[in-house]
């Protein structure tokens, strides 16, 4: 994600409404996101550089770490689920790259607004959360 800002109330709507078509399909279904937010400063967007990206290309510039923050933010109002019934994801994770779309090589931010080692969106604790639940709530599938 990289419009930041504008984008907010989108990307909220939709990933919200992802867990819940999951669920409405089977309460025993399990809902799991992952959302990539990119903190670079300046972007090169596909959309804006169709037709000059080689000669003449136009970059997005946005204004980090406040629009990376804002996303990640955003994206935490998400609600999680402790159990079937409940509504929200039963895991989810966020990852925090610095990608340009340039053809340089992306990197993954592992500072804030990343998040941690061991909080709830690190992506460790979504798979072994994830691992946890399958293993419980399918315990009888052989």
């Amino acid at each position: 994600m990289t419009a930041h800002q504008r984008a907010l109330p989108r990307l909220y709507d939709e990933l919200n409404s992802s867990h819940q078509t999951v669920h409405g399909s089977s309460e025993q279904a399990i809902a799991v996101g992952f959302a990539m937010v990119n903190s670079a400063s300046v972007y090169l967007s596909p959309d804006l550089n169709k037709a000059h990206r080689a000669n003449h290309p136009e970059w997005s510039k946005h204004k980090q770490p406040r629009d990376a923050i804002l996303a990640v933010e955003k994206v935490k109002q998400l609600p999680r689920r402790s159990k079937p019934g409940d509504q929200g994801y039963d895991a989810f994770s966020i990852a925090v790259i610095d990608m340009q779309n340039d053809g340089t090589v992306a990197s993954l931010i592992q500072e804030p607004p990343a998040p941690a080692i061991g909080d709830i969106y690190h992506y460790d604790t979504m798979i072994r959360r994830l691992s946890g639940i399958y293993a419980t709530r399918f315990k009888d599938l052989t």
